[in-house]
């Protein structure tokens, strides 16, 4: 089930007895949570009838004897269990009262990047009468529908060159790119519809120097330009780490590699296959002519062996300089 389909389900007041939220992605455990928190009950309900436990700090027998209290003033009782991942190896304990619940509870465990194993019998007898939803992280393809979705859920919109920025500034952090869109709003108030000046006024993106400008111009054969931008990253490498710059630019060659072999020229399956908006279509299939197959792959393995080193893989990661000429020299070398 998915985020906005349990946000409905709660929405209707058609609650389960159970919810079990688990996955390697906070944000949506996060997300879904606080709508439990405030839709299920309301601001008077709650003094009675909401309960917080912690998996580090209680157990699965102190959460079942709150679940087994009838609601005070109210038609239900909300019980969150968060950091539930600590309590992973007492699941077992709540066989017997999944055997017989008390519909008048309703207990949402939050587990936060581990899951609890399918084969255990508690997993299927929530499964069989409550919600599992499984939190899993975005690929880079979803990121600009997702930054899409968080400007609509505010009621503003958001230029395609906009989404694109965020996504490539900010990448899979989710949480984050939450908070900074909330805090562009916030700004400006009055403004519908969100453009790249806002991303560059708001998120301290520089205009001429950021990896949507990077990639942008390897993307157009702007060698020269794309030299410029990784020399900026390198001077100023506190605020472009190398760690920020190397998905994204896997990411792109990644995707003109998968380019190379795809035998179809039409737009919409090229913009499917390889996960970018339509209108970049013509940019990519242009870069054909500055990056073949052979190189790509090259340079693929290339950032791959940057990356390790980065991370401190047979090189010294307190000084990573260096490995900016590194991804420069490997994109030259690349080039047809």
């Amino acid at each position: 089930m998915s985020v906005d389909a349990i946000k409905a389900q709660i929405d209707r007041k058609e609650f389960k007895p159970i919810y079990l939220l688990q996955g390697d992605e906070l944000f949506f455990i996060q997300e879904l949570t606080k709508y439990f928190e405030d839709h299920v009950l309301t601001e008077e309900e709650k003094a009675f009838n909401f309960s917080v436990f912690y998996g580090k700090e209680h157990s699965i027998e102190q959460v079942l004897e709150q679940a087994k209290r009838l609601p005070m003033m109210a038609d239900k009782q909300l019980i969150v269990v968060k950091e539930a991942q600590h309590l992973l190896r007492q699941f077992d304990k709540l066989e017997f009262y999944l055997n017989d619940v008390v519909s008048s509870s309703i207990i949402v465990f939050c587990v936060n990047q581990k899951k609890l194993d399918k084969r255990k019998k508690a997993f299927k007898q929530i499964s069989q009468i409550g919600e599992v939803f499984e939190s899993k992280p975005l690929y880079d393809n979803q990121l600009a529908p997702f930054v899409d979705s968080l400007y609509r859920r505010l009621n503003k919109s958001v230029s395609s060159k906009a989404k694109l920025m965020l996504a490539e500034h900010i990448g899979t952090n989710l949480s984050l790119m939450d908070k900074e869109i909330k805090k562009m709003i916030l700004a400006e108030p009055k403004t519908s519809h969100f453009e790249d000046v806002h991303i560059e006024q708001y998120v301290g993106l520089n205009k001429d120097y950021n990896v949507f400008e990077l990639n942008n111009a390897l993307l157009k054969g702007q060698f020269e330009r794309s030299a410029k931008i990784l020399s900026h990253f390198q001077q100023n490498s506190k605020d472009y780490p190398i760690q920020a710059i190397l998905p994204a630019l896997f990411n792109l060659f990644n995707k003109l590699f998968k380019l190379q072999a795809l035998k179809t020229t039409n737009s919409s399956t090229i913009a499917k296959d390889l996960g970018i908006p339509p209108y970049f279509v013509q940019d990519y299939i242009g870069a054909k002519t500055y990056f073949g197959l052979k190189g790509l792959g090259r340079l693929i393995g290339d950032l791959k062996d940057i990356d390790l080193k980065s991370k401190g893989v047979g090189y010294n990661s307190n000084n990573t300089k260096d490995l900016y000429k590194e991804i420069l020299i490997s994109i030259a070398k690349a080039r047809n």
